[in-house]
């Protein structure tokens, strides 16, 4: 973002920073109201549950102790009646019971119990068949407590008049049958018989009168040393323990709670909300989130639960009645809405306060944000002032033709007076600078001249040399065909060489295999002259012979005329052998002497073929040394021929740079002269020189 005006500047970013350190402050303050008063609702919600936990524990205490201290009441009835008859079995040392009682006395001490506790509806024994013997006797006599069969079972009640009256316990007193409270209809009589221990019955729904009375038993067992005798207890109405509860739920926020009493078999016995459920399991009346707390409750702990989705603060207090172990249950629950009420109320109080200091610290904020804008307008009007008026000196300036020779005037020792003071000493500075500019200007176009006319003779001798180097290069590329040819030649000639020195070779090999066989041709000419030796002396061997043959045949007479015949032609058959074999000595020797010449001329031939094969061979390996100095030659005159082109292409370059630098000298010299001409459009002290001045020292601190 850009600014025109330095006030415009200073004004918006200390503006901006006075608004962004109120609108931190706004909401910091904020957050830290907020989070306090979040802590404050917490911890006062905190305490405030705290509290209203311990005032329904105290309310649930104080109402268990209550109902635990009439039903142990009854209980205590129940255990003295128990204890009583069972002293009628017990045996002291000389046989006798302990208690001497018929069973008309022991009656009327059943009497007397509901007679002297009226808050019992009734009090009853029921002893087993023949338990303690002699049923037959009072056979018949239900008018006073017995059954058909004699057996002992009074129940002493109030009438409607009040008046306490006896009858026998009903035929069903060992009834397994089901009630619709899930309890069986002989429990007071069973449980202390399958347990041999105190039994209390879970409240049931019983009609007095015309009323429906919650009632419930306290049995407990009769036992003649360990022996189950029969049972002894009293009926007890619980329609107190419904009122105690109404009266309490009205002192706990008028009624707008409710509390139960959940017995320990699971029957709901009392509530303030539900009367007409009263009788039935819980698990039929209550959900089943309550149902669980409840039996987390009977085993013996304490429960508190905050059931947020319906708002409900919950307490589950458990209490046992006497011995037993399974305890009774006090159910409280709190609308949280009502019980948090004087907290909401706080809250809202809390939060309208919140508001009007948030409203208060917006205002404030705002007030300060204004005043720190006005307070930064004006600092940024006090700080651009100077400014603009040195801005109105710097254009005059500006506007003067160039004219260094203006200053600015100093007043004060602030930072403005800083300002013109270093203003001055810049135009002083940029004055001698430009003076100088404009000596040197004079001396760079002097100097771009002088390189512009080296330059361009420079150039001219670099063409020349281009122009040289371009016909060497010429020169050495026919210089290299001519020996490309030559080496070419040279190989083609060494080829043919080798071919020729080949065909030396093979010819010499050749007249070797002649001479061999002209030597043997000679061996065998000399054996053939033996054979014709050994012919001839044969033959003249036979020619003896056949003389020999002739005489003996002449001195044979007529007899001897047929032999001598066949001598005279063996005898001439030996002349002709011999004069046949003088002819084949004289052919082979003949053909011998011509055989010794024509080995002669062969040895001599094999011995020319051999010198022939020799030079052959010596021209040979000379082509092939004039081919390898042709192609070293031929290599050599290549890379002075690259060499040759990389000089040219130097050449070129220089030339080039050559042209580069002129061109840039010229260049140079315009902008000497164009330097020059800038610089003379200032104006400056004297014409030729300036003197320099020196810069002026800046203001103290402390302005």
């Amino acid at each position: 973002m850009h600014f025109k005006s330095v006030r415009t500047l200073i004004a918006t970013l200390v503006g901006g920073c006075i608004l962004l350190v109120v609108a931190v402050l706004v909401i910091y303050s904020l957050i830290a109201n907020a989070r306090s008063q979040a802590l404050m609702e917490s911890q006062t919600e905190e305490l405030l549950e705290h509290n209203i936990e311990s005032r329904l524990a105290a309310i649930a205490a104080e109402q268990a102790e209550r109902i635990k201290g009439q039903m142990e009441h009854a209980l205590t009835l129940s255990e003295n009646l128990a204890r009583t008859n069972a002293m009628l079995g017990n045996l002291d040392e000389t046989g006798r019971a302990s208690l001497n009682l018929s069973r008309r006395e022991l009656s009327q001490i059943v009497r007397q119990t509901a007679i002297a506790h009226p808050k019992l509806l009734g009090t009853y024994i029921a002893w087993e068949p023949d338990a303690f013997g002699r049923d037959e006797i009072f056979a018949g006599r239900e008018g006073l407590g017995y059954g058909k069969d004699g057996r002992f079972r009074p129940l002493w009640y109030r009438d409607d008049s009040d008046n306490v009256v006896v009858l026998p316990l009903d035929e069903n007193m060992e009834s397994e049958t089901l009630q619709p409270s899930g309890v069986r209809q002989g429990e007071y009589y069973l449980c202390p018989r399958d347990t041999l221990a105190t039994c209390i019955v879970d409240p049931a729904p019983y009609n007095f009168d015309g009323q429906t009375v919650m009632v419930t038993s306290f049995s407990v067992p009769v036992l003649v040393n360990g022996e189950f005798r029969g049972v002894a207890g009293v009926d007890l109405s619980v329609n107190f323990i419904q009122s105690m509860l109404n009266e309490a739920s009205q002192s706990l926020y008028e009624g707008a709670g409710e509390m139960a009493l959940i017995a320990s078999g699971g029957t709901l016995t009392a509530h303030t909300s539900q009367q007409e459920a009263l009788g039935r399991p819980v698990g039929e009346v209550l959900d089943t989130s309550l149902q669980s707390r409840i039996a987390e409750a009977q085993q013996g702990e304490v429960v508190r639960h905050h059931d947020t989705e319906q708002g409900m603060l919950e307490l589950y207090w458990p209490f046992t009645i006497g011995d037993l172990e399974k305890p009774w249950v006090l159910m409280l629950r709190l609308p949280e809405q009502v019980a948090f009420s004087d907290l909401n109320n706080l809250q809202e109080q809390m939060e309208d306060q919140r508001t009007t200091s948030t409203l208060g610290m917006l205002g404030m904020g705002l007030i300060i944000a204004g005043l720190g804008l006005l307070a930064s307008w004006l600092l940024g009007t006090s700080i651009s002032r100077p400014l603009r008026n040195l801005a109105e000196r710097m254009r005059d300036i500006a506007s003067g033709d160039g004219d260094l020779t203006q200053r600015l005037p100093v007043r004060g020792r602030n930072e403005s007076a800083e300002l013109a003071i270093q203003f001055n000493a810049f135009a002083i500075k940029i004055h001698d600078v430009l003076v100088d500019v404009r000596a040197s200007s004079e001396s760079v176009h002097h100097a771009a001249n002088e390189i512009t006319q080296g330059g361009q003779d420079l150039s001219r001798r670099t063409e020349q040399a281009a122009a040289s180097l371009q016909q060497t290069s010429s020169a050495m590329e026919q210089i290299s065909s001519t020996v490309g040819h030559t080496t070419s030649a040279s190989q083609e000639a060494s080829g043919l060489s080798q071919t020729a020195s080949q065909l030396a070779l093979r010819t010499n090999t050749a007249f070797e295999q002649v001479v061999v066989t002209m030597d043997d041709i000679r061996a065998t000419s000399f054996e053939i002259q033996s054979i014709v030796t050994v012919i001839d002396s044969i033959a003249f061997q036979t020619n003896l012979l056949a003389l020999n043959a002739s005489v003996e045949a002449a001195r044979a007479g007529e007899h001897g005329r047929g032999f001598a015949v066949v001598a005279d032609e063996v005898r001439k058959l030996a002349g002709r052998s011999s004069e046949a074999a003088a002819d084949i000595r004289q052919r082979i020797n003949a053909s011998a002497g011509q055989v010794e010449s024509g080995t002669q001329l062969v040895h001599d031939a094999e011995t020319a073929m051999h010198e022939l094969s020799e030079s052959v061979t010596r021209v040979t390996q000379m082509l092939g040394d004039i081919s390898t100095a042709a192609n070293e030659q031929s290599d050599g005159i290549g890379q002075v021929s690259i060499a040759v082109t990389d000089l040219d292409q130097m050449t070129q370059q220089n030339a080039a740079l050559v042209e580069e630098s002129t061109t840039a000298a010229e260049q140079l010299k315009e902008q000497a002269e164009r330097l020059a001409d800038l610089v003379g459009g200032f104006t400056l002290e004297g014409d030729s020189a300036s003197s320099r001045h020196q810069l002026p020292s800046p203001a103290p601190s402390g302005y």
